[in-house]
Parts: C-alpha cells; sequence; structure tokens
C-alpha cells in the first residue's frame, strides 16, 4: 500500500491492487481508517467521522489530481 502523504499521526494510502471508483485510504497511527472519495470527498469508515481527519481531508482536496493520478497508475 504506497503512502502518498504523511501527516502528524496519519497517513494517505493507495491500495494495489483496488477496486475503483479512484479513492485513497487515511490510517492514523492507532491503525483505524477511512476510505475517501476522490472525485467527491465523502469518508466512508465504521470507525472515523470526517472532523476526525480534516488535515487530510484538506490535503486530499488540494492534491486530488496527484492522488488520482497515483490510483490509476497503481491500479490500471
Amino acid at each position: 500500500m504506497p503512502t502518498i502523504h504523511r501527516l502528524p499521526n496519519m497517513s494517505i494510502r493507495v491500495n494495489v491492487p483496488d477496486h475503483r471508483p479512484p479513492h485513497v485510504h487515511v490510517v492514523l497511527s492507532d491503525r483505524r481508517d477511512a476510505m475517501v472519495d476522490l472525485a467527491t470527498l465523502v469518508v466512508t469508515s465504521r470507525t472515523l467521522r470526517s472532523s476526525d481527519i480534516v488535515d487530510a481531508l484538506s490535503w486530499i482536496e488540494a492534491h486530488r489530481d496527484h492522488a488520482t493520478e497515483v490510483f490509476k497508475e497503481c491500479n490500471p
């Protein structure tokens, strides 16, 4: 699972292989995680809320094109 960015206490990753639509996984240091759809920024998680990963969502929104490219390269 390539890490495309690190923030304090969390990382933003792309799974290989993974299903569509293009998305990333935000993984906290305690291993809780959330999936973020790159087109809509909708957060899917059973253990985290959007408010738990605000910094990651800000980075993803600002770097959405890069994250989408990485997803497509890793999951052709």
